[in-house]
């Protein structure tokens, strides 16, 4: 008995299995990208963490030149800057408060060269989810905290 081979192969080649796999992890990333920037609570998340930054950005600036360092928030403008630094810009649909020492000045936290700072606090709020970067007045240490 003799076999008889045909000329073509049943199956897949590589490349369409590539090319396959290609075209489902780019729209496996395009879902979950659009569908984590939606999440208030991802949005919440972001934000505070880039408060944080900006905010040990500043703590660092006042300690290496030896004067205060201040990080302000517009609520018109919905940012947050520390100097002429990029500023932290409050998508809408979040809600932001701002609590500061008065010496700081309105809406402010004032970090000083001797490692002090004037305290305050920045809550990010959305619905029942919220977030709170505390800065401690004495030791000028970042906290971010989850809220009920």
């Amino acid at each position: 008995m003799q076999r008889v081979r045909s000329s073509r192969q049943s199956g897949f080649s590589l490349l369409e299995l590539m090319v396959a796999l290609t075209i489902l992890a780019l729209a496996m990333s395009v879902v979950s990208i659009s569908a984590s920037r939606r999440s208030p609570s991802f949005e919440i998340q972001r934000l505070s963490g880039e408060t944080a930054s900006l905010l040990q950005e500043a703590r660092l600036a006042a300690q290496t030149t030896g004067r205060p360092a201040r990080v302000a928030f517009d609520a018109e403008a919905r940012e947050i800057r520390h100097g002429n630094s990029s500023a932290v810009t409050v998508p809408e649909g979040i809600v932001a408060d701002m609590t500061s020492a008065a010496s700081a000045g309105p809406s402010a936290i004032l970090f000083f060269p001797d490692g002090s700072s004037s305290g305050g606090a920045l809550t990010f709020s959305s619905g029942d989810r919220s977030e709170t970067v505390r800065v401690d007045w004495l030791t000028s240490r970042i906290e971010r905290e989850e809220g009920e």
